[in-house]
């Protein structure tokens, strides 16, 4: 794949002034813009939204909200200032794993809300196998992204810092993308703390990314980077597509059990369009039996474009299930995406079938 210029089309971060923040609570210290911009693909964006959505939506009670992680890979491609970092990839890698139940857990500290999670050795196997088909393309790991799903947008005083400094201390200018699904959705900027004002945003993609100033301190300043979004024509479609891939994933990828909700969704489908074409053909014998044999190529011919009807609209459902395996974590896919192939599989035999079993109905009411 062709690496894009950075002169072409995208939607660029309206932040002229970047806010820097001061140990925990940020201040409004202004810092200069680098020359490096971010360049974020359609893909790649989409990609975080569904991640985090995925574990932080309306079907899920607030207090069940998951914070979500994942890691970027990229390259530095040539400006005319310097260097832009264009991210190629996006993995998600894990959910927290936060137990409010647990008796060891100190409810007081802050980092049972955000930071609630820790990395798996399954989870360090998939940054290693990232990382060498990275390199397999001529990229690199150039950050990491997580969700504050209901919080502000910034980098906590605890993991987030610690995570960030980490990336940069192999490289620099590796970035960290927060994400908040209700920055998103609602278009607002929550408060840090409770009694500040909830600020009103517009064509905002739910998203910051920052750069610790000194990637061997995490109690330095971290500030905004220049970002721009691939793939849209301005800012408000990139924010109603968003928008909509967010209901898509709340009402069809929500939760864990992903691979069940598909696997009963395709069972129900197959057996109704089996009903469909048991109930077609009873039809026909009744309107055989009453001597309605005249209508029985009007019928046979409105039964089959309601069938059509009913195929053309599993099959957008089809299509969601198979761009939606592109958002599972890295872990997940392995075990899911088989799976799910399996079936699909059996829905696109079943429907390869329908015009010779239609062709079988319409000979036994041929006249």
């Amino acid at each position: 794949m062709n690496t894009p210029s950075p002169t072409e089309s995208g939607i660029i971060s309206k932040n002229k002034d970047i806010n820097i923040c001061n140990g925990i609570n940020c201040s409004n210290t202004i810092v200069k813009i680098q020359t490096m911009t971010v360049i974020i693909p359609k893909e790649v964006y989409f990609t975080v939204v569904a991640a985090c959505v995925r574990f932080a939506n309306r079907k899920r009670p607030k207090e069940d909200w998951k914070e979500v992680s994942g890691i970027f890979t990229g390259k530095f491609i040539e400006n005319k200032n310097g260097k832009d970092l264009y991210v190629s990839a996006c993995y998600p890698i894990m959910h927290d794993t936060f137990d409010p139940n647990d008796a060891n857990v100190d409810e007081s500290d802050p980092r049972t809300v955000i930071d609630g999670y820790e990395y798996s050795d399954e989870d360090h196997e998939s940054f290693a196998l990232i990382d060498e088909e990275a390199f397999s393309r001529g990229d690199f790991t150039v950050g990491w992204w997580h969700s504050h799903p209901g919080f502000k947008v910034m980098l906590s005083g605890f993991g987030d810092r610690k995570t960030t400094i980490s990336y940069q201390a192999h490289n620099p200018l590796a970035i960290a993308l927060v994400f908040n699904p209700d920055r998103l959705i609602r278009q607002i900027e929550l408060p840090q703390k409770a009694g500040d004002p909830v600020r009103q945003l517009r064509d905002d993609p739910g998203f910051k990314i920052f750069r610790m100033e000194d990637p061997n301190d995490r109690y330095s300043n971290f500030y905004e980077v220049e970002y721009k979004i691939e793939g849209f024509e301005d800012n408000e479609q990139m924010v109603r597509s968003a928008q909509k891939l967010a209901i898509d994933i709340t009402n069809f990828f929500s939760g864990e059990n992903v691979f069940e909700i598909y696997d009963k969704f395709i069972d129900s489908r197959i057996n109704e369009l089996n009903s469909l074409l048991q109930g077609v053909e009873e039809y026909l014998h009744t309107l055989s039996r009453t001597g309605e044999s005249h209508r029985i190529h009007e019928v046979l011919s409105s039964q089959t474009r309601d069938i059509r009807k009913f195929i053309a609209e599993t099959f957008i459902k089809v299509e969601n299930i198979r761009e939606f395996m592109n958002y599972l974590e890295y872990k997940e896919r392995s075990i899911i995406i088989p799976k799910i192939d399996t079936i699909l599989s059996q829905w696109d035999n079943t429907v390869s079938q329908l015009n010779t079993k239609l062709t079988e109905i319409a000979k036994k009411f041929a006249f």
